[in-house]
């Protein structure tokens, strides 16, 4: 494997990775315990414009293969929607309170 398809993979998953975390931020900002419209706005600037220059600047590099870019996202999406769906399947355990 080239150091270029490497680089590519681990970009790939990398970018997609912070990414969701970032969305994940976001989320639990606007609909978690503690809304704050200020936490959600602030990650989504940090998602949208941030993240995604730096995707279009390691996109453009010719270090990085576009190929393995898209790979390395799509393994690191597929593997966050598989755990996902097995979470989904586990029970729900009601504590005493009831919740």
């Amino acid at each position: 494997m080239s150091d270029r398809v490497l680089l590519g993979l681990i970009a790939g998953a990398m970018w997609n990775l912070a990414s969701l975390w970032c969305l994940k931020q976001m989320l639990q900002g606007w609909l978690g315990p503690n809304p704050s419209r200020r936490r959600a706005v602030l990650w989504l600037l940090v998602k949208f414009p941030l993240l995604y220059a730096l995707a279009v600047l390691l996109l453009r590099s010719p270090s990085v293969s576009l190929a393995a870019f898209g790979a390395g996202f799509s393994l690191v999406l597929l593997l966050v929607i598989g755990w996902a769906a097995v979470q989904a399947q586990r029970p729900v355990t009601l504590r005493p309170h009831g919740r």
